[in-house]
């Protein structure tokens, strides 16, 4: 019975030993979750409602028909398993500065939007890029060119290949995620004229970063609950 005893006694330390390593395992870890959901909630104070951050603004004056810019793809990192649109999700925002005109905005794939570009004059950057991560989206245009001559053949909102379209006299909107193809903005007045004015910008964001805090901030919560049960535990 002595025997016994003194084995249980003996195997105690060793436990609470095991114990502790897991204890200080698992606050270790709350403490990363932790970081890391407040560090991200502090992040997303920096956003629209939405969760949008926005670029530079571009300031388009053209005396052509139309301003225009190529788009590339947007190349999703090792996040992509997640989902496109839970990963990235853009906004192209186009604010008409003249107040009797009606802007149209639009883009298409440069297959199918080309023909019509080609067929009168406008504007277009020789250089330009626009990058976007999280927390931060930049427009750059450098030098632009005019192309093309003559008046649109028809108007821009009679034209079959958009993929998303709008037109305002004041701000205009469109949520998107180029993938896969090269796309082409097109910024023209809605009933075909010369002459645009506007004011351009980016705006991105990763809806799984608005989400992430309170999916991390509790778990902290939880494994830190756990830590301190393991170490009141007396058995």
């Amino acid at each position: 019975m002595d025997s016994e005893t003194n084995n249980r006694e003996h195997q105690k330390p060793k436990t609470r030993k095991k114990r502790m390593v897991l204890v200080i395992v698992i606050f270790v870890l709350a403490l990363v979750v932790l970081a890391g959901g407040i560090s991200v909630f502090m992040y997303n104070q920096d956003t629209d409602s939405e969760g949008y951050v926005y670029s530079n603004v571009y300031h388009v004056n053209t005396s052509t028909y139309a301003f225009t810019l190529y788009m590339n793809q947007f190349k999703l990192s090792t996040w992509g398993f997640l989902g496109a649109a839970n990963v990235a999700q853009m906004k192209f925002i186009v604010k008409a500065t003249d107040p009797n005109r009606e802007l149209f905005t639009g883009y298409a794939t440069t297959a199918a939007s080309e023909p019509y570009r080609r067929s009168f004059q406008c504007e277009i950057p020789t250089y330009w890029h626009w990058f976007t991560e999280p927390y931060y989206a930049d427009i750059f245009i450098n030098t632009t060119v005019i192309e093309g001559a003559g008046a649109p053949p028809s108007l821009p909102q009679t034209q079959t290949f958009w993929l998303t379209s709008t037109h305002s006299k004041s701000t205009a909107e469109m949520t998107y995620l180029p993938l896969h193809e090269q796309y082409i903005w097109f910024i023209m007045n809605l009933d075909g004229s010369k002459n645009i004015t506007a004011d351009i910008q980016i705006a991105f964001k990763s809806p799984i970063l608005t989400v992430l805090p309170f999916v991390l901030l509790p778990l902290g919560i939880i494994l830190d609950v756990g830590g301190i049960y393991l170490l009141r535990r007396k058995k």
